[in-house]
């Protein structure tokens, strides 16, 4: 009978969007978002090939067996590591999956026959242990699935799923090593993980994960998780400490309102205004990177922003994917799901930091930058979908509702091109102090008669305050977005 153990290292999935720079510029507008980061002389993202190349996979030996002889029991057991560190991924020709969440079976239904009892008798003693000392009990897990009820991505699995999910979370929440866990799939080992990260933003010490393998003969027999820890307990509560005072900082400035579109704005504003987004920040797949540093990229401003909705109350969720520019397309990104008073919206923080760049509409104008860009929250599956691709890692359901997106809820969403709109809104703009009037357009056609009777006719003159002869605007065709400077 032979015996063997193996442990395979997965790397967590680095993710990287593209920044935007700012320099001097003339012209009137831009055909698209992509259009004007290529007229700003925007890096190609693929430039970053040292952040994105996938490291090489080590050599594999062959597996070291017991003796044919020796009973399983006895077997001496041998362990290999496989290191993969993954980079980017392929981006998939395949539209995003939308799905009606209340009609989709489980993501792990095909795995069912994959999970087992972890407290079956096959374990030795030292194994069950293991699992008593950190809390899996049945009792105890039967604990922490009541604690996870209500939280995205666990609540789309089997319960047999949920059992192995919190049997996960414990290991890694506990910065324990080869637990045994309920499954002999390393499939199932795979996507449970990814849907852990998907909740759990608080997970900063952790990127990826081993597990080992137990096998007679041709067949998986149990298998055991470790995570793939960054700091030792000393250095994460420290670590934690830090980002406890941050967290405290940022909600006791917060609103005090029933409405979540209040709460979503606010996360939104402040981590733009105390974020700069930098490919080089340290620990900027996690959310040390945004509470800690300051510095981070998108998987931190979406870890971050989860983070601090969660502990607003308005559930949130980490979504991946992949953004395309105009001459590159699969660039690796995440942003967030978020139930905003019981209804569903996408949220992009880190789209949100991008710098617009002023540009004059009579002659050239000095530079000016809106602090906050809110094409991206609260938006439909369509708005995002203008430039991101969801993966199908977890499934996404269809946002239609424009109730609660930003330019809805503050009255500059425009469904028609009636002209005592604009104006309307051009004074309220001036009654708050606002730097600039920003259009939304509902539809393309609306757009294209706004430009056309504010640019092209300059009607806009009409509009403004005061002794003004020339007035400076920024225009994005793809969002239907148009701004003009006060």
């Amino acid at each position: 009978m032979k015996k063997a153990v193996m442990t395979i290292k997965r790397g967590f999935a680095l993710i990287l969007a593209t920044a935007v720079t700012a320099v001097t510029l003339s012209g009137c507008g831009y055909a698209s978002f992509d259009d004007y980061l290529k007229a700003l002389g925007i890096k190609d993202p693929m430039e970053y090939d040292d952040i994105f190349e996938a490291a090489s996979v080590e050599d594999i030996a062959d597996v070291a067996t017991a003796p044919e002889e020796v009973p399983a029991e006895e077997a001496e057991q041998e362990a290999e590591e496989i290191s993969f560190d993954i980079g980017t991924l392929e981006s998939s020709e395949e539209e995003a999956a939308t799905v009606d969440l209340s009609q989709a079976e489980p993501a792990d239904l095909s795995l069912e026959a994959k999970y087992k009892n972890a407290s079956d008798a096959d374990l030795d003693e030292d194994m069950k242990a293991a699992r008593v000392a950190i809390g899996l009990t049945d009792e105890g897990i039967a604990s922490l699935k009541k604690q996870q009820q209500g939280l995205y991505a666990y609540e789309h699995l089997t319960d047999a799923g949920k059992t192995l999910y919190v049997e996960m979370l414990t290991v890694m929440n506990t910065l324990s090593k080869d637990i045994i866990v309920s499954t002999t799939s390393d499939d199932a080992v795979e996507l449970v993980f990814e849907y852990i990260m998907a909740d759990h933003p608080e997970i900063f010490y952790v990127d990826g994960y081993q597990y080992t393998n137990y096998s007679v003969g041709d067949t998986i027999t149990k298998i055991s998780f470790t995570g793939n820890y960054l700091y030792d307990a000393n250095e994460v509560e420290r670590r934690q400490a830090q980002i406890n005072d941050a967290v405290h900082l940022c909600l006791a400035g917060a609103p005090s309102s029933d409405d979540d579109y209040y709460l979503i704005k606010y996360v939104y504003e402040y981590l733009i205004a105390n974020t700069e987004y930098d490919i080089n920040a340290a620990d900027n797949q996690n959310i040390c990177s945004v509470f800690i540093n300051g510095r981070s990229v998108c998987n931190g401003y979406a870890k971050a922003a989860q983070y601090l909705l969660n502990k607003m109350g308005v559930k949130c969720t980490l979504v991946t994917g992949t953004v395309n520019t105009k001459n590159n397309k699969g660039i690796r990104h995440a942003w967030n799901l978020v139930l905003c008073n019981n209804t569903y919206y996408y949220l992009d923080v880190t789209w949100g930091d991008a710098s617009y760049q002023t540009v004059s509409g009579e002659s050239a104008d000095s530079m000016r930058l809106p602090e906050v860009n809110y094409d991206y929250l609260n938006v439909t599956t369509s708005e995002i979908m203008h430039n991101h691709t969801i993966s199908d890692t977890v499934r996404m359901p269809v946002c239609n509702s424009m109730n609660d997106n930003f330019y809805v809820r503050e009255d500059e969403y425009f469904t028609s091109s009636e002209m005592a709109l604009v104006g309307d809104l051009f004074d309220r703009r001036y009654e708050d102090g606002s730097r600039n009037v920003t259009i939304k357009c509902a539809t393309d056609s609306v757009y294209d008669s706004l430009f056309e009777e504010l640019i092209t006719n300059r009607r806009v003159f009409e509009f403004l305050q005061g002794d003004t002869s020339q007035v400076s605007y920024t225009t994005f065709e793809d969002t239907r977005t148009i701004i003009f400077w006060l």
